[in-house]
């Protein structure tokens, strides 16, 4: 600051650390999915390219009909749209003759002299070059600047703008695509809406009439649904949420669509979170046309497990019910992202030799076996039996009437968000009661809990007078990386990794000195050292639970003139007691007794 005027300035100074927050650690994002028939709105017109590569484009049957015809009137959009639908750009043309015939030109094709070729329409001709296009006006060249060149060339002459195709293989044709058929089909398969945050089991349910009352307003006639026409959809949505409590009919219908068990198991998993101690959760539920589809969609529609990408405080992720390989996806989705953790539900029924995804990193868990909770009085009809085979049948601990069998990944992330709350992320979330529940699906002994436990699977077991509980605190990187085993650990640095992450944004573009280095050092120090206190790091003093390095040496002059600034940082974590073992022997009374 410079003084010109003679007076009394004030000056804000930076008198000390900038303190960095703790992220929130038990904040879980659940995903669900139900069966939706989606509306035929579009069409969906399949083709080949190059004889082998399937592809596939939606366009509205204003444009292109279910027999793949284009309506005179509609020729010009009808283009635009395929062109958009597959990804045609201008330079992937194939057949230069057959675009000409489609803008309304009768072209001659020929050899002209010196490597060119001669195209001819009525008494105009032009020349382009026949490593372009040979005399069958065939496009033989892949390079976009030649092919570039040559339309301009030939446009100048003859415009090429305006094609005119009767049906979509006419255009199609021109790129080098061969069309195999078009029908009736949905714009959009899916059926979706933002994740929406929720704090108990009562906002929870509110959210699910509002969800199906939306759902009902888009996918069906809402005079059908209230007995009267309602223009404004969000005056619509209103009045089958106000109706879900007065019709026996449509409550009935919200009844059985809760009782799904794609939905019922979503359901039952988020009030098991609440069940145990839960506080805020993202709910996300997806129509789709197959339970078995890819939960990993496109991230551009933000769509299944993109579909939290802007929840920013989320630290968990659960797919209650889902299958293998939509837990797969979610488990290196994690991985991936590096700053959630994944709870995954194992089969109702197993061996130790059960099948479970590979985790590099061990940002997931594993837990078996499922869980049995009192029906609700919601619930509509019976649950459909498990298709078990063989002797794992007998293993099977069979529902009562007042019964049903729900995932456990809810309930298990409940007592995550319990145990972070009275004790601290750095405590394991094991040894502790799974609540709101009546049984187990199986009774896994203390044998045979080993081979489990080997391969980093976490089993509730029943403990006589001490009741349910978890049994075990290991990631899925058990085996391939040990020292990520524990899901404390690795909640720990996933909780630092992004405090610090979010709480040093404001070092970004600062002049990268001795002064900058020093402040990085002293609040990381300042950050670590409350964390040490909680007790979450390993050591006597803070120097034996964590150090801090930015100097010269982390900072040498060619990272300097990169535009970087490296901070190193090694902490020690607890991590649990898994074996607590006593050696008792025999005393004479005069020495201690050593192994």
């Amino acid at each position: 600051m410079e003084y010109h005027t003679p007076g009394v300035y004030i000056r804000e100074v930076d008198s000390g650390a900038r303190p960095i927050a703790s992220v929130a650690t038990s904040v879980p994002g659940f995903i669900g999915l139900f069966t939706h028939k989606a509306k035929i709105d579009a069409v969906s017109i399949s083709a080949t390219k190059d004889g082998q590569r399937q592809m596939f484009g939606k366009v509205t049957p204003q444009l292109v009909d279910t027999k793949g015809a284009i309506p005179s009137e509609n020729t010009e959009d009808a283009v635009v749209a395929l062109q958009e639908a597959f990804k045609i750009k201008r330079t992937a043309i194939k057949d230069l003759k057959a675009l000409l015939e489609l803008n309304g030109h009768k072209p001659s094709i020929g050899k002209a002299p010196s490597g060119r070729t001669k195209i001819t329409v009525g008494k105009e001709s032009v020349e382009v070059n026949a490593r372009v296009v040979d005399v069958e006006g065939k496009v033989i060249s892949e390079t976009d600047v030649m092919i570039e060149e040559m339309l301009n060339t030939v446009h100048a002459a003859f415009p090429l703008d305006k094609p005119k195709p009767k049906t979509a293989k006419d255009l199609l044709s021109v790129y080098g695509y061969d069309f195999h058929g078009a029908k009736g089909t949905a714009l959009m398969n899916e059926y979706s809406v933002p994740p929406f945050p929720v704090t108990n089991k009562s906002e929870f349910f509110r959210w699910l009439q509002s969800y199906f009352a939306q759902y009902m307003v888009e996918t069906r006639s809402v005079e059908e649904l209230v007995g009267y026409k309602v223009d404004d959809p969000d005056e619509a949505a209103d009045a089958v949420f106000d109706a879900l409590t007065t019709d026996e009919a449509l409550k009935l219908e919200f009844r059985h669509w809760l009782s799904q068990p794609s939905i019922f198991n979503f359901v039952a998993a988020v009030n098991g979170f609440y069940d145990n101690g839960g506080g805020k959760s993202y709910v996300y539920l997806m129509g789709v046309q197959d339970l078995d589809v890819s939960i990993r969609e496109n991230q551009a529609d933000k769509l299944g497990l993109y579909a939290f990408d802007d929840c920013d405080d989320m630290a968990i992720h659960v797919a209650p019910g889902l299958n293998f390989f939509q837990q797969k996806e979610m488990l290196e989705h994690c991985e991936t992202r590096k700053d959630r953790f994944a709870v995954i539900d194992g089969p109702k029924v197993s061996l130790g030799d059960l099948e479970i995804p590979a985790s590099n990193k061990g940002f997931g868990a594993m837990y078996v076996p499922w869980v049995k909770i009192t029906k609700p009085s919601w619930f509509v009809g019976e649950q459909e039996e498990p298709i078990i085979r063989g002797m794992l049948r007998r293993k099977l601990i069979k529902c009562e009437k007042n019964e049903v069998m729900v995932p456990p990944s809810g309930h298990v992330t409940g007592v995550f968000a319990r145990v972070d709350t009275e004790r601290g992320v750095h405590k394991a979330p094991a040894n502790e009661i799974l609540m709101g529940i009546t049984g187990l699906t199986q009774n896994i002994n203390r044998i045979e809990q080993g081979q489990y436990n080997d391969r980093g699977v976490n089993v509730i077991r029943i403990f006589k007078d001490r009741g349910i509980r978890i049994w075990g605190a290991r990631t899925l990187a058990t085996k391939s990386d040990p020292q990520w085993k524990y899901v404390n650990v690795r909640r720990l640095f996933i909780m630092i990794e992004q405090s610090i992450l979010q709480g040093m944004q404001w070092a970004v573009f600062e002049p990268n000195d001795k002064f900058l280095w020093s402040k990085l050092t002293r609040d990381v120090r300042a950050y670590l050292m409350r964390v040490w206190r909680s007790g979450a790091l390993f050591g006597n003093t803070p120097e034996e639970a964590f150090y801090v390095k930015c100097d010269s040496e982390t900072n040498p002059r060619y990272l300097i003139d990169a535009g970087q600034v490296n901070v190193q940082v090694g902490i020690c974590p607890v991590k649990p007691a898994e074996f607590v073992i006593f050696s008792i022997g025999q005393w004479d009374g005069g020495a201690l007794i050593e192994d």
